[in-house]
């Protein structure tokens, strides 16, 4: 347990001190990704609005998509996919952080522990965007923002922090073994047919309902719904919340304990 507290603390500590470094590197990143196409941005934004406009056509003709709770189910469906396009980017780009800024891990005196979070909030601007077509969304369909809508900020919170455990185990392992980021590719297909994003937890038997209930995302899904259009406090739900803590922080101890052992070795194999 005290080891556990000092790398966390450890984890922290670097994090805030150097959050100046962290919110710059952010930016250039984002800038750099798409600096080398002629219509730089706008291919960030219209590649995952292309997404949700293919599935929403999908869902909403080819299956007949119904109002889901008196929502229309352009707006359930929005409140959905946006959360988990966040996630999947940011967890796709931040698992190879440290084989993209080899040259940072080598040098002894960069707090290498801010890259995922710099490929994180990197993803996160992309989000923004998001949220303001969301927010548009709900103006057209008669469903203006209340002050529930600031809670959609504890759920980014959410969002970054499980992101960031995750990533702590997949960018450590990834340095040594390159094939998981195929791994993980077929894992964010499989996780994005398993959550309730597109249908009802209602759609399936009972008894796979609490173990839905246990997936992370699932939570931070139904959040974004809770915020925008349900008008729901995350309070309300507290066997929710508790579990998905619980799985957090699992996740996060032991993706500090993974880094914190292969870390001594990234320069070596780098």
């Amino acid at each position: 347990m005290k080891i556990y507290l000092k790398y966390y603390f450890k984890l922290i500590c670097g994090i805030f001190k150097d959050r100046t470094l962290l919110l710059s590197f952010a930016i250039k990143d984002f800038q750099r990704r798409y600096a080398g196409s002629y219509f730089g941005i706008v291919w960030g934004l219209f590649q995952p609005f292309l997404t949700i406009l293919v599935y929403w056509a999908v869902f909403q003709f080819a299956f007949q998509g119904n109002p889901v709770n008196g929502v229309p189910f352009i707006l359930w469906f929005s409140c959905g996919i946006i959360p988990w396009l966040f996630f999947s980017e940011a967890f796709s780009i931040s698992s190879n952080c440290f084989l993209e800024y080899a040259y940072l891990v080598k040098k002894v005196v960069f707090n290498i522990d801010i890259l995922p979070l710099v490929k994180i909030l990197s993803s996160a601007f992309i989000h923004m965007f998001f949220i303001i077509i969301l927010l548009l969304l709900c103006f057209v369909f008669g469903y203006y923002p209340t002050i529930f809508v600031l809670q959609a900020l504890y759920y980014f919170f959410c969002t970054v922090v499980l992101l960031y455990a995750v990533t702590l185990i997949t960018s450590s392992v990834i340095v040594f073994f390159r094939d998981l980021s195929q791994i993980i590719s077929v894992l964010l297909l499989v996780g994005m047919w398993c959550t309730p994003i597109a249908w009802e937890l209602s759609a399936v038997p009972s008894y796979f309902h609490v173990f839905i209930k246990w997936n992370p995302i699932y939570y931070i899904v139904e959040g974004y719904r809770d915020s925008f259009v349900n008008q729901i406090w995350f309070w309300q739900k507290p066997e929710l919340s508790i579990r998905y803590w619980i799985v957090t922080i699992f996740f996060l101890s032991f993706g500090v304990l993974i880094y914190q052992r292969l870390k001594p070795r990234f320069a070596d194999v780098l």
